[in-house]
């Protein structure tokens, strides 16, 4: 009797043990790969918002914007936002070459504020952004810029390697050659620039490739990978290439798109209403991506656009409505930059007061426009 009491005990302790690591098992599979299509993601991410001028910052207030809380995080999910993009400059916060050693400080704080946005409900993008001084993509620094993105991306990866799929990566900000007369407007039919492209090419594999390599959740997470300055044009070249990836499905396109650029973008410009052109050329922008990505499987989300307030309320909220509900017919998120900045001397994107916690009043009509497009989009 007491023989067969103590076997029944071992079986049912061995049975609990295989069913608890079997959830265990199932948890991560179903965290790794959820949801299934890339597609049902960007249709629960919607739209963001970016935390402009603060970890892409020298330090998180060197650019005038306040220590970042959890409450703003709860704000940002209250006023309607799915998603938050935290750019992050790595590079003025490590040992230098050839080891990339983030300091420790840095990657806790990003580490904190990254834990409050996931708590807050948001899905979470996190890149490498101001660093384009170390990965440019000219051929002549190809290797230091693969050195680079190697080091960092493996040791981003392995400090959140247990986030499950709300967090995303992004694998560089707009990486360009800075000076060049195709600094923004890339030109087919330059050798250089086709080099440069290349260029970007490699480094979004050696950045993909070592976030895979990261462990966790790191094996199907959602990589973001941008093209020669993030441009819309770029992305359309043939010469331009989505990474292979181990993972199925788990790769996406960023575009940054100020579209129409005179009115959205350009400090200088005294155009200050939303046309017909301007919607055109939203519309076309977004049917192209559409056809050259989406329809092929390959989502693209929008993680920076905004327009300039040049005291024009109602052009902005018209332009916000038009943009994110055309988007939306895509399944496209849009993230607006968010600066921090009110002024009328540079690029003014301020759309959250980040210290009173509420929307801007200068702001209000083009926040307006935003959440009015998702709905009509509906």
């Amino acid at each position: 009797m007491k023989t067969h009491t103590a076997r029944r005990i071992v079986c049912m302790l061995l049975t609990a043990l295989m069913v608890s690591q079997a959830a265990g098992a199932a948890a991560l599979a179903d965290g790794e790969a959820a949801p299934v299509s890339g597609k049902e993601l960007t249709e629960q991410m919607k739209i963001g918002w970016n935390l402009g001028n603060t970890f892409d910052a020298p330090g998180e207030t060197a650019w005038g914007n306040p220590v970042t809380t959890a409450e703003l995080f709860q704000t940002v999910k209250e006023l309607g936002f799915d998603t938050v993009r935290i750019p992050v400059s790595w590079s003025g916060h490590t040992s230098g070459a050839p080891e990339h050693i983030i300091d420790t400080a840095w990657m806790d704080r990003v580490e904190t504020v990254v834990d409050q946005a996931l708590e807050a409900g948001l899905f979470v993008i996190v890149n490498a952004h101001h660093d384009n001084e170390v990965y440019y993509p000219a051929p002549e620094n190809a290797a230091r810029a693969q050195e680079y993105l190697k080091a960092v991306w493996s040791q981003i990866a392995a400090r959140f390697a247990d986030r499950d799929h709300r967090l995303i990566f992004q694998t560089m900000n707009e990486p360009r050659i800075v000076g060049s007369a195709y600094e923004w407007n890339i030109d087919p039919k330059n050798d250089d620039c086709m080099a440069a492209l290349e260029v970007v090419n490699g480094l979004n594999q050696t950045a993909l490739d070592a976030i895979r390599a990261g462990g966790g959740y790191n094996g199907g997470r959602i990589v973001i990978v941008s093209p020669y300055a993030g441009s819309p044009s770029a992305a359309r070249l043939s010469a331009f290439r989505m990474p292979e990836d181990s993972a199925e499905g788990r790769l996406w396109l960023s575009i940054h798109a100020y579209t129409p650029y005179d009115l959205c973008l350009n400090t200088k410009s005294p155009v200050n209403d939303f046309t017909k052109d301007g919607q055109s050329q939203i519309a076309q922008m977004l049917e192209s991506l559409d056809y050259m990505y989406v329809q092929k499987g390959v989502p693209v989300i929008i993680d920076e656009m905004g327009c300039l307030d040049k005291d024009n309320g109602q052009a902005r909220y018209e332009w916000a409505r038009f943009y994110v509900s055309e988007a939306a017919k895509y399944a496209i998120p849009c993230v607006w930059w968010d600066n921090g900045y009110l002024g009328t001397d540079e690029e003014n994107f301020a759309l959250i007061d980040r210290r009173g916690l509420t929307v801007y009043e200068k702001s209000q009509s083009v926040y307006q426009g935003l959440m009015d497009g998702l709905k009509s989009a509906e």
